[in-house]
């Protein structure tokens, strides 16, 4: 497992696209961070603080890394780990060198945790340093902005995973980008507005619908958060399962 580690860590490093990519979701955050800080600042009047100065909240900053239109550059590298591969016909080579395919799957799973972890905590300081630049205060921290930094992380990581595993189905970087993507934007939302009056429990189990209910937090959290966990694991286990049976 060690040499797999070691051998996917020197991949995605070694790829330039992961620095660009990486510094792209930092500036994207920056400026969805940007774009709330002007929200908010409208929203909340002088009298809100002492000083004048808006009090932004950590979990508005915090929602910056997980917006959809910055965690697009996350879900690219997180499709680039088995994606770069099939697209460039190197996967029978991997697979070569390390014959145990669920050590391959594990090890890539692991990096690309271990990368989305790592950049939501970089979001969340860039993010913070352009409100505190913009002349934004935050409230004190406490135990439901903790937990509400925690389920942002899980959200994302959650939110990669499934990128990553549709990309290990389709054998498509492309596919494995665009469809998380596409469903939390356009497809889940629209699903939930036409057929709700049909089939009112709908959204209760649309993947990303249940995600961003366990992000939001509420009385339907825990149940927004099974969901999201059943179809993440449920599209690993899959994927992994015709990563041991398909040819590569």
């Amino acid at each position: 497992m060690s040499a797999a580690l070691l051998y996917e860590w020197r991949r995605i490093t070694s790829i330039r696209s992961t620095a660009v990519l990486a510094v792209l979701y930092l500036l994207a955050s920056a400026a969805v961070a940007y774009l709330l800080f002007k929200v908010m600042s409208g929203a909340v009047g002088p009298g809100d603080s002492a000083e004048g100065v808006p009090m932004i909240p950590l979990g508005m900053v915090m929602g910056a890394g997980t917006n959809p239109l910055a965690a697009i550059f996350l879900t690219t590298i997180a499709a680039q780990s088995f994606g770069h591969e099939y697209r460039y016909g190197v996967i029978r080579l991997t697979l070569s060198e390390f014959p145990r395919r669920w050590v391959v799957f594990v090890a890539k799973a692991l990096m690309v945790a271990a990368s989305v972890v790592a950049l939501f905590l970089g979001s969340i300081v860039v993010t913070s340093l352009t409100v505190t630049v913009l002349g934004g205060s935050f409230e004190g921290l406490n135990s439901d902005l903790w937990l509400q930094l925690v389920r942002g992380c899980a959200y994302l990581l959650g939110y990669c995973l499934l990128a990553f595993a549709i990309t290990l189905l389709t054998h498509n970087l492309v596919l494995g980008v665009v469809i998380p993507l596409l469903l939390s934007v356009v497809v889940e939302p629209l699903a939930a507005a036409g057929l709700s009056w049909q089939l009112p429990w709908l959204p209760n189990y649309l993947p990303l619908t249940a995600g961003s209910r366990f992000l939001d937090g509420g009385e339907t959290m825990m149940q927004g958060g099974l969901v999201y966990l059943a179809w993440v694991v449920a599209l690993m286990v899959v994927s992994f399962a015709m990563l041991q049976k398909r040819d590569a």
